[in-house]
């Protein structure tokens, strides 16, 4: 079985399947644009991390923040972002062309990254004094939140038989951290201030302060 992939397959339909299968999807966007808008200017420089096709972006964009950047390591994914909007590249590691951040934001993506500290050291590091980290991750393997998870899967029209295709192939491509894991390293790496702002079932939103 291949293993998981953001392809040409699945980019055109990508919001749809985030529905299905990331519990507060459009509810933790809807939060990182209103935190944006409470906390900084519509001037300020706001990178997405993992953007996908886009849709963060193309509702930063609706509230008229016009400084925007998107980066992410699938070109399919970035072939459907609209490309008016915002400024794009194509990495797998932090973007070093783009210049220091108000706000990084990076929603469900990190967990597909091994090497962790790594990658928010370059976050913190690319933000401005004073700037602001958006972060959702997924925290657990817990049984009991796997099972309420996949019951909302299901719920969204997900197929049990769908369900463990998707578990296979996401072995060896996403990694799982806990939330305590995470607590401590944002604080460690520097962030002064942590805290969790949404969560539900196997899933986390924090907001860090540089």
């Amino acid at each position: 079985m291949s293993k998981w992939k953001f392809d040409s397959k699945l980019a055109p339909n990508f919001v749809d399947h985030a529905r299905k299968h990331i519990p507060d999807y459009d509810k933790v966007i809807d939060i990182s644009v209103e935190l944006c808008e409470d906390l900084y200017q519509k001037h300020s420089t706001i990178i997405d991390v993992g953007c996908a096709s886009g849709e963060t972006l193309k509702r930063l964009h609706s509230k008229g923040f016009k400084n925007i950047y998107g980066v992410d390591n699938s070109q399919a994914m970035l072939d459907e972002c609209p490309n008016d909007i915002a400024e794009y590249t194509l990495s797998d590691t932090y973007p070093t062309n783009f210049p220091p951040m108000d706000v990084i934001i990076c929603n469900w993506t990190l967990h597909f990254i091994k090497d962790k500290v790594s990658y928010l050291k370059s976050i913190k590091d690319s933000l401005k004094i004073d700037g602001t980290l958006i972060l959702s991750e997924k925290t657990t393997l817990d049984p009991l939140m796997i099972s309420k998870y996949h019951e909302f899967k299901i719920q969204n029209g997900v197929t049990k038989e769908e369900i463990k295709v998707k578990e296979k192939q996401l072995l060896d491509v996403m990694f799982i951290d806990d939330i305590e894991w995470y607590l401590s390293t944002l604080k460690e790496i520097g962030f002064s201030k942590v805290n969790v702002i949404n969560a539900h079932y196997c899933f986390n939103t924090f907001i860090c302060r540089k």
